[in-house]
Order: structure tokens, then sequence, then C-alpha cells
């Protein structure tokens, strides 16, 4: 079985399309060649899928980022997951995370889970930051 369809059987018992899911950074980036996939709109100074991947494993490798998730927004109209959102959570600040993903060009950061707190992650300390980033 692939890449894709092993996530994608993972997601849908999770309850996929009908409930929020998120998968790791490396599930999500392992297997990833869809340019598409990941701040799309961001055309024409768009990140690589490398330069994402290399940003959030910096940021994971940062002793304030407990963990970064991406959301799984389609997974049938593009070659790979299409995610408009990765959610990072731990001890850092708003301010802190706005300098860490500057190059990325998220359209806009929230405070919290944007659409609420995927089923299929459990163990999240709830003592811990959640921020939203989000490509339009």
């Amino acid at each position: 079985m692939d890449k894709k369809a092993e996530i994608l059987e993972k997601i849908t018992q999770a309850g996929f399309p009908g409930k929020e899911v998120a998968v790791t950074v490396d599930e999500f980036f392992n297997g990833n060649e869809d340019d598409g996939s990941i701040g799309a709109n961001l055309y024409p100074e768009q990140p690589s899928l490398q330069f994402f991947w290399d940003t959030f494993n910096t940021m994971l490798a940062s002793a304030k980022v407990e963990n970064i998730f991406i959301r799984i927004a389609d997974a049938e109209d593009t070659d790979w997951f299409y995610t408009d959102t990765a959610y990072v959570v731990g001890d850092v600040t708003f301010e802190e995370v706005t300098e860490m993903v500057k190059e990325l060009h998220p359209s806009e950061i929230y405070n919290e889970w944007m659409y609420g707190q995927p089923v299929n992650l459990s163990g999240i300390n709830p003592g811990k930051k959640v921020y939203s980033l989000w490509w339009d």
C-alpha cells in the first residue's frame, strides 16, 4: 500500500472527511511531491515543500515546540493531501511562532485550534498553547 493510501485509511477510520483530522509533519511531507498541497496560493513566492518541512522540523527541534500537526482539508482533488492549516503545540508565545514561520507566509495565525481539535489527536497537554497557521 502506498503512503497516501495508508494515511487515508488511518484518517478515514477517525471519521474523515466528516470530522476534523490531522497528521504529523512527517506523515504529511514524507512521500509528498505535490507543490499544491500546502501554501498553494502563495504565488509567485511559494516556499518549496522541502522548505516547509525543514522549517517545521527546525521548530520541532526547538525546546518550546512540542508538536506540529497538519490538518487534512481534502484528499480527493490533489495528487497528495491538501491542507490550509498547520497546528503548533507547545510553550511558545504568539510572537515566537510568528517569527519562526515568517518565511512560510501564513495568511493568518490564530490562537487555539482554528477548526476545533482534530478527533484523531489525543493526549494533547491542556497546559500547552496551540496556534493555527492558516494559508488562504
